[in-house]
């Protein structure tokens, strides 16, 4: 049994082209000017999935977030635990006791105050360690890691308020933030923060934020690619392929190829690249090849779920 591809582990990403993508050079064009990446596309053509690679390939922390359409800014920055301090106020009240708390044990650092500086982060921006230190998110992938640098992915932040996007423009901008509630000023003190933004252009985005971003917009892949991709998570999995296995690939990537054009066409959700490897496993496994009277099903639940697919 083959493992969940759509774990972000960064274990694997087979890019467009092997030698010049221009996507890699559009990860090399970010750093350089320490403006966020912004990955334009269709659901499902690899655009989060890259920011956990390239946070392993360099040993950088990672950190995502997925945006939805509650999210806020300081859903990125911290977030303040006022109903924790309530209840430990009315506690110290009750036992009639004076003690001040300090905000700084309320403060719960995001992701952004983590990729910029880790220690401050665990401390919650106070002078000394609080009686409770912050968790790290994804601590125990990022125990190993190098503090140094750190890839941050917001995902699919086209479907948060246009508030978001714009209320994001200093902290992006500048690198530093101020905890509204403790008056702290959070500076970006590691040397790499890579932040990777994706959007489905679901929703469209303030101009402002555009000009702040590299913008790329990321392709669907086409056969070639798919096959790719099938090839690295299966030596990734450890499993030797045969020629037959090649072959039932190939038909399967040139069947996906033409069903994105077909759900161009119809303005439908085009068969991303899990969906593929979905129907690769399937058949793999299932010793189904597109011949067989089962592949048709197979189909249908896997790489062209739309009816109106041919």
């Amino acid at each position: 049994m083959l493992e969940n591809v759509d774990r972000r582990d960064g274990r694997v990403y087979e890019f467009g082209q092997e030698n010049g993508d221009p996507l890699r050079l559009a990860v090399s064009v970010a750093l350089a000017t320490s403006r966020p990446l912004l990955l334009r596309g269709d659901p499902g053509v690899g655009k989060s999935s890259i920011a956990a690679f390239i946070a392993r390939q360099r040993n950088w922390r990672y950190y995502e977030h997925e945006v939805t359409a509650r999210t806020e800014v300081t859903d990125l920055l911290w977030t303040f635990d006022s109903v924790r301090k309530l209840g430990d106020a009315t506690m110290l009240a009750s036992r009639g006791t004076d003690a001040e708390l300090d905000d700084h044990d309320y403060v719960e650092p995001r992701q952004l105050w983590w990729a910029f500086n880790k220690h401050g982060a665990s401390y919650r921006g106070a002078a000394s360690k609080p009686k409770r230190p912050a968790a790290e998110p994804l601590a125990d992938l990022n125990k190993n890691r190098s503090a140094d640098g750190a890839v941050v992915l917001i995902d699919e932040i086209d479907k948060a308020d246009p508030d978001v996007p714009n209320a994001l423009l200093v902290p992006l901008g500048s690198r530093q933030f101020e905890v509204a509630e403790t008056g702290d000023t959070i500076t970006q003190q590691a040397p790499h923060v890579l932040v990777i933004i994706t959007t489905n252009e679901e929703r469209e985005l303030p101009a402002a934020f555009l000009r702040r971003c590299v913008p790329y917009v990321v392709p669907p892949p086409n056969a070639e690619h798919l096959r790719r991709i099938a090839a690295a998570h299966a030596a990734l999995r450890e499993r030797r392929l045969s020629q037959a296995d090649l072959r039932l690939i190939a038909e399967i990537a040139t069947m996906t190829e033409n069903l994105q054009a077909a759900a161009k066409d119809l303005r439908s959700r085009a068969p991303g690249v899990a969906e593929f490897l979905d129907a690769v496993w399937a058949a793999l496994e299932l010793g189904i090849t597109v011949t067989d009277d089962r592949w048709r099903y197979v189909k249908r639940m896997t790489i062209a779920k739309d009816e109106r697919l041919p």
